[in-house]
This record gives structure tokens, sequence and C-alpha cells, in this order.
């Protein structure tokens, strides 16, 4: 659930920047060029807890230093400190805390990151998983109508997208009590009184932790008690009725992406048959019809004659990841793919499409598929120095890859220029710009392009390049309204 800002340099700034609350003493990390965390908001304990982010205390001193371009990472409240919901706490507190962290982050940002030497007209909000989930929904927040005024850029990989209830609805209130009865906050006296929220207010913080630990481990496999939700002001619809629908959306423009085999850690493993499938899926979405219980099983069905021998694929040349991987084949395979495309794979493309169907806005989107291609299995080249390992890949690669991002938040653009293929490999890396890496016109136009990242599967040897192709079929049944 990583997130973070990464704001574009103007100019060196003065070892140290008085912000008025505290004073931000420089620290120069040579071997990494890296900055240190900062202090946006007071900590949301006490009377705080469920409640907007307040501004901190004065007389703090933290180290920072500045750098090209500036990396601002945030600590946002998770579980029920941040997730929490009900009727009550909508009255007496505020749902999406979490997300209303994230967004008191980039005011803070627009603020102060020009004294840090940061650009504040150009923002770029990046998260993988549950934070490319909440990248997303920023770029909905307020129903679109911010604009470009917090940030300009979204990097979303793998953007997480569960089930989206109304703050007040059944399951989100369901989760609420369970938590206060964990916390002993739900005794007769206390509800007679009406002062659940109160009490939870006032309960020790390590109580809290425990029951947001129980209630959200004790629930379906595959899903967490504690999501954001839709709340009115802040959220004002499900992403998914926005996407597909059009309307507002802020920032100006997007690079999303997926993974080859998201759907193995989320997924039982005992699927077997054309039964169990139907059963895990009757269990892990109650709420479909039987008309879409239909036309899945139609869409994931599983050949007689398919062939059932687990084996690495890129997604782009046979055998295709919809009935075999190296971690499964038939029908459990077939439930890996629908809990990744209604999870992951989907939003991916639904935000990308937002992006490209807006005038003045642009989108680009790929799919990781270096084997095995598992959910989060791209963090580690985005991030690690190049002379690091990396899950599956060469310093040749990484360095290719973090160059995709680093175009795309100085320039907004993420194609390779000729000069980084020469710094990479020597002329010989196959990737973005020698293929031209054309923008996201949307999956429902008559030849979607996008681009796949990937390495030669096992069992062929390793082509030590980045590898990227164009996809003009992503196969992908996202189009379809009961995902």
């Amino acid at each position: 659930m990583q997130f973070c800002w990464i704001v574009t340099a103007q100019v060196t700034p003065a070892p140290v920047v008085d912000l008025g609350y505290a004073r931000y003493q420089g620290y120069y990390n040579q071997k990494y060029d890296q900055n240190i965390y900062l202090g946006y908001a007071a900590p949301p304990v006490g009377e705080l807890r469920w409640q907007r982010p307040q501004e901190p205390a004065a007389n703090t001193v933290e180290d920072m230093e500045s750098g090209a371009p500036q990396l601002v990472v945030i600590q946002y409240r998770l579980g029920a400190f941040g997730f929490l919901s009900s009727a009550e706490l909508a009255r007496l507190g505020v749902p999406n805390a979490g997300i209303h962290d994230m967004y008191a982050s980039l005011q803070w940002v627009q603020k102060f990151i020009e004294r840090f030497g940061g650009d504040p007209n150009q923002v770029t909000i990046a998260g993988e998983s549950a934070g490319a989930g909440a990248a997303m929904l920023l770029g909905l927040a307020h129903g679109g109508r911010d604009g470009s005024s917090l940030f300009k850029g979204i990097i979303a990989a793998s953007p997480y997208l569960p089930a989206q209830w109304n703050y007040d609805d059944s399951q989100p209130s369901e989760s609420y009590y369970r938590f206060a009865d964990r916390a002993g906050c739900l005794t007769d006296e206390i509800a007679a009184k009406g002062s659940v929220f109160g009490c939870l207010v006032s309960a020790d913080t390590a109580v809290l932790k425990s029951a947001s630990d129980y209630v959200s481990t004790t629930g379906r496999y595959g899903h967490w008690a504690f999501t954001p939700v839709t709340d009115g002001v802040l959220i004002q619809e499900r992403p998914s009725n926005r996407l597909l629908t059009g309307g507002e959306i802020n920032g100006l423009h997007i690079i999303s992406s997926n993974n080859l085999n998201e759907g193995p850690f989320f997924v039982p493993q005992n699927i077997t048959d054309r039964l169990a499938f139907k059963i895990w899926l009757l269990n892990n979405y109650p709420l479909l019809s039987e008309q879409n219980i239909t036309k899945i099983l139609d869409v994931y069905a599983v050949p007689e004659n398919a062939c059932y021998i687990p084996v690495d694929t890129n997604g782009l040349d046979a055998p295709f990841s919809t009935t075999n991987s190296q971690f499964a084949t038939g029908w459990q395979q077939a439930a890996f793919n629908l809990y990744a495309e209604a999870t992951f794979v989907c939003p991916s493309y639904w935000i990308a499409d937002a992006y490209a169907r807006k005038e003045g806005h642009k989108a680009w989107h790929f799919q990781y598929s270096v084997a095995p291609g598992l959910h989060g299995d791209d963090i580690s080249p985005m991030i690690a120095m190049p002379d690091e390992p990396g899950i599956g890949t060469n310093e040749v690669f990484r360095r290719a890859f973090q160059y995709v991002w680093g175009n795309f938040i100085v320039n907004g653009d993420p194609t390779l220029s000729s000069l980084q293929f020469s710094a990479v490999g020597g002329g010989d890396v196959a990737a973005a710009g020698k293929e031209t890496w054309p923008q996201w016109e949307g999956q429902f136009t008559p030849m979607p392009l996008q681009l796949l990242v990937s390495q030669l599967p096992q069992g062929e040897p390793r082509d030590p390049n980045l590898i990227v192709r164009l996809l003009r079929d992503a196969q992908l049944v996202c189009k379809n309204g009961w995902l």
C-alpha cells in the first residue's frame, strides 16, 4: 500500500527551512540521495481520532535535505483508525480518515514544498496496490472539482478497488460494531447512553489496534473489513460509476498498470472444478445476480481439453494466463484471474480510460509481466537501486523501468529517449522509445494499445534487456457491467 508524492525540483533550498510550526535541518545521504519524512499533521490520537487532520504542534525539528525531484512519503491512518465508518461515526467524526490524511498532505505540499526546492505546480502522486487505489480516489475527490490545484500526474500501479459501500450501509456498520464490541465499547450501559463513539475515542490505542486486527482477519478470504466508503463529500460515488460513465477528474495525466498474476495471494487454493469455482464466486461476491453468475461462468469457462501443466507466461505468447500459470491451472487459475481483474486489473484500465477520453488529459497503460508477475512484484525493480538485486530482473531492466517513472514525473511522458537507451544498454534495449509508446486511447477503441513490460519466460534464455511490446488485444472482460 505504498503511497507518496513526487514533486519536481526548482532550486536548491537553504540547509534550514522554517515552516512557522517547525524548522527543518538539511541532511544528505550521499549514497542514495534520499530525503527524510516530514510531519505534515498532528498525531491523530485522543480527541483527534476519526477527525480531519489538524496542523502539527509548533517547536518540532526534523532533518531534511533537498533533492531533485523532491519525494514526500506520508503516513496515513490504516485499518479501523483510517477507514472505520457508520452513521454514528459520520455524525461525530469523519469517514475515510485515511484519505483525508492524504488530502491534508497534498495541501501541505502546496503550502510548503517550494521552501524545500520543490515546485507545487508539478506534483505527481504515486502508489501501488491500496496506495494506487487511494491515488485513484484522490483523482475523483470532491467530484473531480479540485482540477489540477493539488497535483497534475498520477502513477497507479495495480490500483486496489474493493467493493465500495455507502458510509452507513450494513457492511461498514457491521464492522464498526464488531470493532466496538471487541474494544469493549458495546456494553449495554454504553449502548444505552449512545456513547459508543466516545468510548472508542478514549480507549487505549493497543486495545483498538488489537480490535482492528481481529475484525480485519476474521472476514472472508481476500477481503478487508475497513476500506474506503462513499461519504457523499470527499468520495461522492463509487469509482466504477465515475470512471465508466465520465465526469470530472482531478489531475491532467496518468500512467496506470497491472501485473500479470495479481490473484494468487487473495484466493483460496482449493478450487478444483466448475462447482468449486461457482461456490467460491457466490461466497466472494454475494450480491451477484444469477444472470451475472451465468455470464461469468461463460466468460471464465475452462475448456475440457485445457492443458493442465503449470507454466510461465508473459501474457502475450501462448500459453496465456487465462488457464495456465506457474501457480495454477484450470478453474483455480480462472478464480485467480477473476479476482485479479475485478480488484486490480480492470480498475487500472478504467482509470486510464477516464483520463484518455477527457479533453486536455493524457493516459498511458502497461502490464508488468516479468515472471512470475505476482501482485507487488513490480515494486522491487521500481524502487531498488540499479546495482541491487530485484525480483527476476537485472540492472539493465531496472534502469530502464525506473526511467519510465522518472520521465513521467519530470516530463509528463514515460517514453524513453535515445540518450536513455544508450545509458542503460548501449542502444540495444527494446523499450518504449524504440516502439514509440503511444498514449492510451481507451479499451473501447477499435485497436487499444498498451505496453507489455517483461523479460522472457522461464524455459527460454532470459533476455538481459527490457522487452516492451505493443498489445493490440488486452483480452480483458473489464467492459462487462457485472464487475
